[in-house]
């Protein structure tokens, strides 16, 4: 216990509990995702940009029937998801990016793929909070070919945490 003249660690009974909001539902393989008006758009630009860009006219068709759709109907089609999360989580990675960023991310979050990786994050999030209060003795983050490892050093525990294109992962916690 702190001397009266120490300040506290910061228990968790301290802070005010997180709130964060509900995790949208995600488009099923059997549902069309609507889109709303600034998705539609970008969704048209992007879509219509990356199949021009496409050698194999199968994949171009099925990008450019994927901008149709986005721009007459403001929709994606159950059979085009796959695509669509393919695409986004391509044109969200480079540099160049599109320039409505935002409307795509908010797109891809409502996706099976973005889905999946929100709940996997907030999982990783509420096994972190149980950290708090514990004195942070070292951190070691390494990088790898499409990955990071982040290890945390706490006077209870060892974590390790991956992060990586697929998400966020705890892969060892070591007690004592």
């Amino acid at each position: 216990m702190p001397a009266a003249s120490e300040p506290s660690r910061g228990d968790a009974t301290d802070r005010p509990p997180v709130t964060h909001p509900p995790i949208a539902p995600a488009a099923t393989a059997a549902e069309a995702l609507a889109l709303a008006p600034a998705e539609a758009e970008a969704l048209a630009v992007e879509a219509a940009a990356f199949a021009a860009a496409l050698p194999d006219p199968r994949a171009r068709a099925r990008y450019q029937r994927l901008a149709d759709r986005a721009a007459t109907e403001a929709r994606v089609p159950p059979d085009l998801l796959p695509a669509l999360e393919t695409m986004l989580d391509l044109v969200l990675q480079t540099d160049r990016g599109p320039t409505a960023r935002q409307p795509l991310r908010s797109l891809f979050a409502r996706t099976p793929r973005g889905h999946a990786l929100a709940i996997q994050a907030r999982q990783v999030t509420r096994a972190l909070r149980a950290l708090r209060g514990q004195r942070l003795d070292d951190l070691r983050l390494a990088a790898g070919p499409g990955q990071h490892t982040l290890t945390l050093q706490t006077d209870h525990c060892q974590l390790t945490l991956e992060l990586s294109p697929r998400g966020a992962r705890i892969t060892s916690l070591d007690a004592g």
